[in-house]
């Protein structure tokens, strides 16, 4: 977290408060579903894996069976603060609003559509920078890349 702009509320946090979110963020990431398998069928965690394509290298090499890749590793750094930076806001939950499409607080309207709000760890780009070449694709898609 170091290198990470902006990351006041990671950096007065606790240690234990950084350590839940590690956890916590390990959690979600874990629910994914990843290229290749675990390396042993005793081992806690997804990572590491075996015949998983290592997306930065230039001739298609696997990732060594004995590593967490940077990518994971990143990812989980990046979940994590965004579970800090939300303070009481669960963001492990669903979005309370999820479906309402109109919504009045006084005279203050706010008109959105539901299916146009991302959804689960979509709402973190940044996460999914790092791990969307990881995982496995649907069959019959092609993700939708923005700038």
């Amino acid at each position: 977290m170091d290198a990470r702009l902006n990351s006041s509320a990671w950096d007065n946090a606790t240690t234990d408060t950084q350590n839940r979110a590690l956890v916590e963020a390990t959690r979600e990431l874990c629910m994914l579903s990843w290229e290749g398998q675990q390396a042993t069928t005793t081992q806690a965690l997804q990572w590491p894996r075996w015949n998983a394509l290592d997306p930065d290298s230039p001739v298609g090499f696997l990732f060594d069976t004995s590593i967490v890749p940077t990518r994971v590793k990143n990812a989980t750094a990046e979940l994590a603060f965004q579970f800090v930076n939300a303070g009481t806001t669960d963001i492990a939950s669903l979005d309370p609003n999820l479906g309402v499409v109109e919504k009045t607080v006084d005279v203050l309207t706010t008109r959105w559509q539901p299916w146009q709000k991302p959804q689960g760890l979509s709402r973190f780009p940044s996460v999914m920078r790092f791990i969307r070449p990881l995982l496995v694709s649907v069959s019959g898609s092609a993700p939708i890349l923005r700038g």
